[in-house]
């Protein structure tokens, strides 16, 4: 085995490591953010459900209002 060929192995390697911990982290996040949201039904029981279903871990706030997030590289 060249030690080009060993490098190529440890590269593809450590790319799958970084999309799996990319993905953890991710789902990590969202866990987080879903419990934050279980607080807000125990500490305010009366808060309407349908707006609660609207908080998502990716919206973005914009002139008082939530709106989608999209990315600046997004075409």
């Amino acid at each position: 085995v060249s030690q080009r060929d060993a490098l190529s192995k440890d590269n593809a390697a450590l790319e799958e490591l970084v999309e799996g911990l990319q993905v953890e982290v991710g789902a990590r996040y969202d866990t987080g953010f879903q419990f934050a949201i279980e607080q807000l039904n125990v500490v305010f029981p009366d808060l309407d459900e349908a707006k609660l279903g609207e908080l998502d871990a990716l919206n973005k706030i914009l002139d008082g209002k939530l709106v989608p997030f999209v990315p600046t590289d997004a075409a």
